[in-house]
């Protein structure tokens, strides 16, 4: 059995430059994994003994029931920010500006966890390394960027060819 590096344990974070790049990337599909590990580390760190996961994943794909989801986890992280001394973030108001500005109100909420894991984990937190599944959904979303840009350069060369013919 492989045994795991301690500095494993601290390599929480992510920047902000990797979760916009990654979202871009992959299409989106990032996200939804940013979401379930998050969502993950949260029930353990709250120790309610909830493993809720993959459920509340899906549930990001349900309308409406969406923005409750990622209520539920900003809710959280206040929770979590509150137990380690920092101060919340207004988790209502961003739930209510991600459903004008989703990417922006999502960012924000990128510092306030980093932060956290920095002071829970007494200054040591680190960058997690990509992860297979990480790099698996950046090579999906680039798959699929690069049919939708042939989409688009198709649709266009149809779009010359049949007003070159009329």
């Amino acid at each position: 059995m492989a045994r795991a590096n301690l500095a494993d344990a601290y390599a929480v974070k992510r920047s902000l430059g990797r979760c916009w790049g990654f979202s871009v990337l992959s299409f989106g599909g990032w996200c939804y994994w940013w979401f379930y590990v998050h969502r993950k580390l949260f029930d353990g760190e709250l120790g309610t003994g909830r493993d809720d996961a993959a459920l509340h994943t899906v549930g990001m794909f349900v309308p409406i029931l969406n923005f409750f989801v990622v209520y539920w986890l900003w809710r959280d992280l206040n929770v979590l920010r509150s137990r380690a001394g920092l101060a919340q973030f207004p988790a209502v108001g961003y739930v209510i500006g991600s459903i004008f500005l989703a990417p922006l109100f999502y960012s924000l909420v990128v510092g306030p966890l980093n932060e956290y894991w920095d002071v829970r984990l007494g200054g040591f937190a680190a960058e997690a390394p990509a992860t297979t599944v990480e790099k698996v959904l950046v090579a999906i979303g680039i798959g699929l960027w690069t049919l939708w840009l042939v989409g688009i350069g198709v649709a266009i060369v149809v779009a010359i060819l049949a007003g070159s013919s009329s």
